[in-house]
C-alpha cells in the first residue's frame, strides 16, 4: 500500500521546507533508515530518513523547491503500484456549519514572555508523530545550556533521538518528567536568563506563544546542521481614513 510522505515540522517556527537534495530518485528501492533527501529549515540543513520500505514512486517537491509543513515530500509504495487517486483526491464538498455570533468566543489575551526567554516545544520528528515521550533528560533546572548542547532524548513512534538546544541560557522549566508523554507542540521546556520568573508562561502557554524549537538529532547518525539566521521585520501600521 502506498505511503504519503509529507513535510515535516522539525521546529517550531518551521512553516515551510526547502528540499536542498534528492538522495534518492524515482523507481528506486528505498529501506526503513535510508536517507532520502536533505531538507532545509529556518534553522538548518537536516537529512531526512525513511521510516518505511518500499519504491519511491512519486517526487512532489523537486530540488530548490520549497513547500509547506505537511504537504506532499514524496509517495512511497510497490513497484508499478496505481497512485493517481494520492495525487488528484476528491475535493471534500461537505459543508461546514456556519459560525454564528454566539458560537464565537473573544480570543484570549496572549501571555507576554520576559525579554530572552525561549518557549521550547514538543516537535514533530516524523510526519506521523502526533506525540514524543521524554526517554532521559540530559540536563536539569538551573543548569546552564550552551548552543548545541543535547537537552534530553525524545522517544517518537519511530525512533529515539537526541534533542539539540539552537540556544543558550539557564533551563528554568521543564514541563514533562523522564517517561511522560506530550502532544507534539505542547511545552516541553523554557530556557532564559538565571532568576527569570516563567511561571506565568509555563501556567499560560498555549500555542500561539512565540517558542524557539531545539533541532533534532538521530542516534546514533550525526548530521551538522548549518545554522541560519531568519530576520523577520514587521510592517508599520497604515491609517486607513
Amino acid at each position: 500500500m502506498a505511503i504519503i510522505v509529507n513535510m515535516p515540522r522539525l521546529s517550531d517556527t518551521m512553516e515551510e521546507g526547502t528540499v536542498a537534495s534528492w538522495l534518492k530518485k524515482v523507481g528506486d528501492k528505498i529501506e526503513e533508515g535510508d536517507i532520502l533527501a536533505e531538507i532545509e529549515t529556518d534553522k538548518a540543513t537536516m537529512e531526512f530518513e525513511s521510516f518505511n520500505e518500499g519504491t519511491l514512486l512519486h517526487i512532489g517537491v523537486q530540488e530548490g523547491e520549497t513547500t509547506m509543513v505537511d504537504e506532499l515530500l514524496a509517495i512511497i509504495g510497490d513497484e508499478g503500484e496505481d497512485i493517481s487517486a494520492l495525487l488528484n483526491p476528491t475535493s471534500d464538498t461537505e459543508e461546514k456549519p456556519e459560525e454564528t455570533e454566539a458560537t464565537i468566543e473573544p480570543a484570549a489575551p496572549a501571555t507576554i514572555i520576559p525579554e530572552g526567554v525561549i518557549v521550547v516545544t514538543m516537535p514533530r520528528l516524523s510526519d506521523t508523530m502526533e506525540e514524543g515521550t521524554v526517554a532521559s533528560w540530559l540536563k536539569q533546572v538551573g543548569d546552564v545550556i550552551e548552543e548545541g548542547d543535547i537537552l534530553a532524548e525524545i522517544e517518537t513512534d519511530k525512533a529515539t533521538m537526541e534533542f539539540e538546544s539552537f540556544n543558550e541560557g539557564t533551563l528554568l522549566f521543564v514541563g514533562l518528567l523522564e517517561g511522560d508523554s506530550a502532544k507534539v507542540d505542547d511545552l516541553l521546556a523554557i530556557i532564559g536568563p538565571a532568576g527569570t520568573d516563567v511561571s506565568a508562561v509555563a501556567a499560560n502557554f498555549s500555542k500561539t506563544v512565540p517558542a524557539v524549537e531545539a533541532a533534532p538529532k538521530e542516534t546514533p547518525k550525526v548530521t551538522l546542521p548549518v545554522i541560519k539566521e531568519t530576520v523577520i521585520a514587521e510592517a508599520a501600521p497604515v491609517d486607513i481614513f
